[in-house]
C-alpha cells in the first residue's frame, strides 16, 4: 500500500470544511482564502505523516507475514526431513532383521544335510 491518496483526501476535506465554517461565520473573503490556505498546509503535512505511518505498518505486517511463512516452511522441511530419516531408520532394521533370519535358514539347512 503507497497510500498516495491519503494526504489530498485530508487536505481537501479540512479545506471544505474550513471554507463552510468561514461562510457561515460571515468571513471577509480575504480572511477566508488566508484561513482555508492555512488550514491546507496544517493538513497536508499532517496527511504525510499520516501516509507515512500507515505504509510503516503495512510493510511491517508484510514482513511479519513473510517471516511467520519461512518459519512454516523450514518446520515443515525439517518434519519431512525427521519423516524420512525414521523411514530410512525402519527400512535398515528390517533388512538387518531379515538378513538375520536368513542366516538362520543357512544354518537348518546345513544341519538337515548332515
Amino acid at each position: 500500500m503507497e497510500g498516495k491518496n491519503i494526504p489530498p483526501i485530508i487536505t481537501l476535506s479540512a479545506a471544505m470544511i474550513a471554507c463552510l465554517i468561514c461562510i457561515f461565520r460571515g468571513a471577509s473573503l480575504f480572511n477566508t482564502l488566508k484561513i482555508v490556505l492555512l488550514v491546507m498546509l496544517i493538513f497536508y503535512i499532517i496527511g504525510r505523516i499520516v501516509q507515512k505511518i500507515l505504509v510503516k505498518i503495512d510493510n511491517d505486517a508484510e514482513e511479519a507475514a513473510l517471516e511467520r511463512q519461512r518459519e512454516e516452511q523450514e518446520r515443515a522441511a525439517k518434519e519431512l526431513e525427521e519423516a524420512e530419516l525414521a523411514r530410512q531408520a525402519a527400512e535398515e532394521a528390517k533388512k538387518e532383521e531379515e538378513a538375520g533370519e536368513n542366516e538362520g535358514d543357512g544354518q537348518d539347512l546345513s544341519e538337515l544335510w548332515k
